[in-house]
């Protein structure tokens, strides 16, 4: 009798875990999305800007999955986990597990009073956010095209949180607005981007380099930085900030935080402040040893005892380690300690410019957006190669 794996969620935990999981034909692999695809957030920020396309930051789960002949594909939405039955809640039936992999992310952390901005406010984690902000935007540039009154206006954005999210997403929107307003032969002083950083700096943590080189170039860009302040609170279409000073603002974008998607928040084990999972160091939960947790929903520390960030490289390791110890202990062997740590950090900083942080090394620049281009590339080419493999193999079946 064949063993079965679930994996829950299909980004880029999920699918690394899978992928390694899928070359040992004993086992039963069953991936579970919420969505047919997989969104490749680290190109996200470039479809809100209008910088890319909506079809290059996808990558179709049936079509990736139909290539392995012991992987299935769910296109199902996860109600909640029984570990003691060994079950998978789902709206419209169960799914049992010999071994749980978790890989479900985490979704934007947004205010307590974020019903009363809902219609004029948005995260930025997934596909849908991307394609609502880019939407909004074209939509409100399209009315100042039309209409001089409105192109007149003023028109501020509110960006919550200045880590890499928030500056990527500042930085890809302003160049975006100053280009389209160059060559459409109009004044871009009515549109304000507010970035907001909690800490004295952006990029709070980085490198100074990387810090020093990310605070030029927006401030180049004309990006509107507010250090050392948090969103105290929302008033209709203001925003009241800790230290007392007030933006009037348009739109909102949720960039200051994450926390754990909702099914996991009935999930009994121990977490931390975030809501991500804790796990040991073979990145299995501490309550239960046939389930691993990878990627944004647990909570990584490196050697040092210091927490990781949640990146696509995290996500990617995890599910390459928890898979291989799933594997060792099936056959009885000694499970290895996962050693996870950032190679490197690439950012957007608007248009064909990027910043790259190696540890030994930083550059920045149109090189360096060179080189974050070609990283994305390494990475997504391989998966559409497979998708349209499986894709035909698919229509083969379907004749």
């Amino acid at each position: 009798m064949s063993h079965h794996v679930v994996i829950l969620g299909g980004s880029y935990g999920g699918i690394a875990a899978m992928r390694r999981l899928s070359k040992y034909p004993e086992l039963k692999i069953t991936l579970i999305d919420q969505h047919p695809y997989h969104f490749l957030q680290t190109e996200g920020y470039e479809l809100i800007s209008s910088n890319t396309s909506f079809e290059e930051t996808i990558v179709s789960l049936p079509s990736l999955c139909a290539n392995f002949e012991n992987v299935t594909f769910q296109h199902r939405t996860v109600d909640s986990i029984n570990p003691q039955k060994k079950v998978i809640l789902l709206p419209d039936g169960n799914c049992t597990y010999d071994t749980l992999i978790i890989a479900l992310g985490s979704v934007t952390k947004r205010f307590k009073c974020d019903t009363t901005v809902y219609n004029y406010s948005s995260g930025a984690k997934s596909l849908r956010g991307a394609l609502r902000l880019n939407q909004f935007f074209q939509d409100e540039l399209y009315k100042r095209l039309e209409s001089a009154k409105q192109a007149k206006e003023n028109f501020n954005i509110i960006i919550g949180g200045a880590g890499l999210s928030g500056v990527e997403i500042a930085a890809g929107m302003q160049h975006f607005f100053n280009r389209y307003y160059r060559t459409n032969t109009l004044s871009c002083a009515t549109l304000h981007i507010h970035l907001i950083a909690s800490r004295e700096t952006v990029l709070n943590g980085m490198h100074p380099h990387i810090i020093k080189i990310a605070t030029k170039r927006l401030k180049k860009l004309r990006v509107k930085v507010h250090t050392q302040s948090r969103i105290a609170s929302i008033d209709k279409h203001e925003a009241v900030l800790t230290n007392e000073s007030k933006i009037p603002f348009d739109f909102m974008i949720f960039a200051g935080g994450t926390t754990s998607t909702p099914c996991l928040e009935t999930f009994n084990v121990e977490k931390n402040k975030k809501g991500q999972i804790v796990v040991d160091k073979y990145l299995r939960s501490k309550t239960y040893d046939n389930i691993y947790v990878i990627g944004d929903a647990a909570a990584f520390i490196n050697k040092r005892g210091k927490p990781l960030p949640p990146t696509a490289q995290t996500a990617i390791q995890s599910g390459e380690i928890a898979a291989n110890n799933l594997i060792r202990s099936l056959h009885n062997k000694p499970l290895k300690q996962a050693n996870m740590h950032i190679k490197g950090i690439a950012i957007a900083l608007g248009g064909k410019y990027a910043a790259i942080d190696l540890g030994f090394i930083h550059f920045h620049g149109y090189p360096a957006y060179l080189v974050k281009k070609l990283i994305e590339r390494l990475y997504k080419w391989p998966l559409w190669w497979l998708a349209s493999k499986g894709f035909t193999k698919i229509n083969s079946c379907e004749i």
